[in-house]
């Protein structure tokens, strides 16, 4: 059982790091200016991502149970079993909880490569309403 949680684990971080590498691809778009977001998608978006962070934050408060040791008993096989569950629940790397911190940070990520996608894009659009201002005077 426990090699079945912590093999489903570290599949889900393993999914994890492959979404911070993706979002490390967005990001580098939005700066080379391969990426625009028109500022009403992009609002849509991040009201998204905070509705997960928000779920994210509701299950790290739930999973606080899981690093409790299970009353197994007081010899130590049972208490060396007990911190093994714990440590599954709530230890770093590529326990529940861990994955989740994990999971959350690609969110935040997410959400500030969306936030300079909008401002880029803004920004572009600024420009390019000046340029045209500048040209209406000229003619």
């Amino acid at each position: 059982m426990a090699d079945q949680v912590r093999g489903t684990a570290s599949a889900a971080e393993a999914q994890v790091r492959a979404s911070a590498a993706a979002v490390g691809s967005l990001r580098q778009d939005v700066a080379a200016g391969r990426l625009r977001l028109d500022p009403v998608a992009g609002q849509e978006i991040q009201h998204m991502l905070a509705e997960q962070v928000d779920q994210v934050q509701n299950w790290l408060k739930r999973a606080t149970d899981l690093g409790r040791r299970a009353p197994l008993g007081r010899n130590p096989v049972g208490q060396a079993v007990a911190a093994k569950l714990a440590d599954h629940g709530t230890g770093d790397g590529d326990s529940f909880t861990g994955v989740l911190q994990q999971y959350r940070q690609v969110l935040e990520d997410t959400r500030e490569a969306v936030e300079d996608a909008m401002r880029r894009s803004r920004a572009d659009d600024e420009r390019a309403e000046e340029e045209f201002r500048r040209i209406g005077q000229q003619l």
